[in-house]
């Protein structure tokens, strides 16, 4: 399969991946920089053997790595720019997972917003099922400490 058609059938569910991870200003960037560095490899997207768990998490490595450049800035709340008077159920929980570690973060769209399973998941996040499943206590368990609070 050519590059472009990679690129294509799986540029959607790569850029919802980094929306999740990052949101949606950033999305994009992301997922662009991921895909040139993986065109500029030898043999390019074709020549990965299986280039959608690759990719995925590529994304979350450039996740992970923008996160730590950007550590000690402050972030822009995802509420902004709206009419603060209009918060709705989903504004909260984007908010509140947007707290999260980019790995619990990753774990929570996989399993609860894109349907995998913690196998699946683990898969795409290069990991094992068991590290996801707690990674998704661990992301439970903080988002309930703030919701107490």
């Amino acid at each position: 399969m050519s590059d472009d058609r990679i690129y294509r059938s799986l540029a959607g569910d790569l850029v919802r991946y980094a929306t999740a991870l990052a949101g949606p200003n950033e999305a994009a960037d992301i997922v662009s920089t991921v895909v040139t560095k993986a065109l500029a490899r030898r043999g390019g997207l074709s020549g990965i053997r299986d280039a959608r768990p690759y990719l995925m998490r590529a994304v979350l490595n450039e996740v992970r790595s923008r996160h730590r450049a950007r550590v000690r800035r402050p972030l822009v709340p995802l509420s902004e720019g709206r009419d603060p008077a209009v918060r709705d159920d989903l504004d909260l929980t984007l908010e509140l997972v947007g707290i999260l570690p980019p790995r619990q973060r990753a774990a929570a769209f996989l399993v609860y917003w894109h349907g995998c399973t913690a196998s699946q998941a683990a898969e795409l996040m290069g990991c094992r099922p068991a590290t996801v499943r707690r990674y998704l206590h661990l992301a439970r368990n903080k988002l309930e400490d703030i919701i107490d609070d």
